[in-house]
């Protein structure tokens, strides 16, 4: 009996020894008073730039171009998910969003972007552009878009442009219309061609790039700074529409490929 009251006196001292440190404000370090959520993990912050449609215009676009009678607005898809709609009537040259608001790459930052594509136009149509990685300010630029995703005689192209404009074809894939498409680009943002580089998901698969490797190095920035832009840009002969979900910029490809 005496060991039993004992140890329930051991526990109420306990008790009352914890409680008092729980009235304290912080943690008593010898010098001075810490607060104990200094000592709280701390939190990095994977997603960088968030182009949900959700999130409204004024939060995801630096600005909309539009050349001719093209629209950029929002709509339910089937799964109830609100998505951009950039429609680009015929005879219209470009209707694009152009982000990302309140974020730049740096020169040497390794991002990751992310999104979810479904396009209507004929399968023959060119494009220039239904996504490009642009450079800004134009005047005085060497590559002017380092990167573009365009469609071409059935196809879809990703198209990376070196320092002289001039364009090669690291990747193609047959396009596919009226269903969704699901793209990652990851980049080493740099002006050195030895530095910078780009490797490509494409729904959810790793790909293969047209020097037999999954990744390339190329030059992936240029003048001050590169944006992304989502949209149409070309394809005058025809009426184009790309709705476009689920944007990110992350520095991890978990938190780009929703």
């Amino acid at each position: 009996m005496k060991k039993t009251k004992l140890i329930a006196a051991a526990f109420i001292c306990a008790g009352a020894f914890l409680s008092g440190c729980k009235k304290e404000e912080g943690i008593k370090t010898g010098k001075e008073e810490v607060s104990a959520s200094a000592f709280s993990p701390v939190q990095i912050m994977s997603v960088l730039f968030d182009g949900d449609a959700t999130n409204g215009s004024a939060n995801v676009w630096k600005d909309i171009n539009i050349e001719g009678t093209g629209t950029v607005t929002t709509v339910n898809d089937e799964t109830g998910t609100l998505t951009w709609k950039f429609l680009k009537p015929a005879d219209s040259h470009r209707t694009e969003g152009h982000g990302a608001k309140n974020y730049e790459a740096a020169d040497g930052d390794v991002i990751y972007i992310g999104w979810t594509s479904k396009i209507y136009m004929p399968l023959t149509l060119k494009t220039e552009a239904i996504f490009q990685w642009k450079s800004y300010p134009t005047a005085g630029s060497l590559q002017n878009h380092p990167l573009m995703l365009r469609t071409k005689s059935g196809n879809l192209e990703l198209q990376h442009f070196d320092d002289n404009h001039v364009a090669t074809v690291p990747w193609s894939t047959p396009l596919s219309v009226n269903t969704w498409l699901k793209f990652v680009i990851c980049m080493k943002v740099s002006r050195d061609p030895s530095v910078g580089y780009i490797e490509l998901w494409y729904n959810g698969v790793k790909q293969t790039l047209s020097n037999g490797n999954q990744r390339l190095y190329c030059r992936t920035l240029d003048v001050d700074y590169c944006d992304p832009k989502w949209g149409v840009y070309g394809g005058d002969a025809s009426r184009a529409t790309h709705f476009v979900k689920k944007i990110r910029i992350a520095s991890t490809y978990a938190d780009a490929a929703q």
